[in-house]
């Protein structure tokens, strides 16, 4: 009788402090995962636009058989500092260097974040890009005043004096200091669209500049019989512009794309840190990329 009432007597585990215990881990992963969004945002859903629309491009198996042939995209991280495209230059392969363009109409090079010309259009796209003898229609977009004139008298090249963006407005483009700690770094104008915040600090070096729908302007101006080659750097907001440019259906338009996508790096300016400037990881860049790649897009990696 005594160890029947023993048996009876002994109390079950307490259920209260593992229910607990399962809800504060839930809840910190929630947290952790909210964090991640906010820090990194937006790349899972342009994946998941990819999948979604970049599919609607008609990408035939040859074409795939192309981008396989491309030059493999960097996994790991630079941590030097790259001027240009620098030693990955010579590693490109160029989609005319592997097709005949005879059947194309038109011939259209579309520079995004121009700068000087000898920047990208004169020392890459009129030297070293193969043309296979034809004559490339070349746009010039670049809102800095300090670079107009450079274009004023050079036949071929058509500027488009804005920020290429996704609607017409007016914008606030400069570019913000770098901030560590104590220690402020004023930068040069790196032609980037920021925020009212920099417009009102006055730290930053950024001015009111009109920007232009870059996605309808392209749609109106090119069609899938041309030939279109973009370069595209334009200092963070080319996620903004790839989205776009896949929900509009005319990312099937670009034949090529030079693309950089910019990421949190270490910098020489900032004593090894890795400054907190546009929020995109180098791992989340190099997933676009791929998946640009998997859905056919023949896209290479700007530095």
């Amino acid at each position: 009788m005594n160890h029947r009432r023993a048996n009876s007597s002994r109390n079950p585990p307490p259920v209260k402090p593992v229910v607990y215990g399962v809800l504060i881990i839930f809840l910190f992963l929630t947290c952790l995962s909210t964090i991640k969004d906010k820090v990194y945002p937006n790349i899972s859903n342009l994946n998941k636009d990819l999948r979604l629309q970049v599919e609607k491009c008609d990408v035939p198996e040859h074409k795939r058989d192309l981008i396989r042939k491309l030059e493999p995209l960097i996994a790991e991280e630079p941590l030097d500092i790259w001027e240009g495209l620098g030693k990955e230059e010579q590693n490109i392969k160029y989609l005319p260097s592997m097709i005949d363009l005879s059947s194309k109409q038109r011939f259209i090079y579309i520079d995004l974040g121009a700068r000087e010309y000898d920047s990208s259009i004169g020392s890459w796209f009129v030297k070293q890009y193969p043309k296979q003898n034809k004559t490339f229609e070349i746009y010039a977009v670049e809102a800095d005043k300090a670079f107009f004139k450079q274009y004023q008298s050079r036949k071929g090249v058509t500027l488009l004096p804005y920020v290429a963006w996704i609607r017409n407005e007016s914008v606030v483009f400069g570019s913000k200091p770098i901030i560590v700690k104590d220690k402020v770094w004023r930068m040069r104008p790196f032609g980037r669209i920021e925020g009212k915040k920099e417009e009102d600090d006055k730290l930053s070096a950024v001015t009111r500049v009109e920007a232009f729908d870059f996605v309808d302007w392209l749609k109106r101006t090119v069609k899938e019989t041309d030939f279109v080659v973009v370069k595209m750097d334009v200092e963070g907001t080319e996620i903004t512009l790839v989205r776009e440019l896949i929900q509009r259906g005319a990312i099937c338009l670009i034949d090529e794309l030079f693309m950089e996508c910019h990421f949190d790096r270490y910098v020489k300016c900032c004593s090894g840190e890795r400054i907190n400037r546009f929020n995109y990881s180098y791992a989340q860049c190099y997933d676009l990329f791929s998946d640009l790649r998997n859905r056919g897009c023949v896209v290479h990696q700007w530095w």
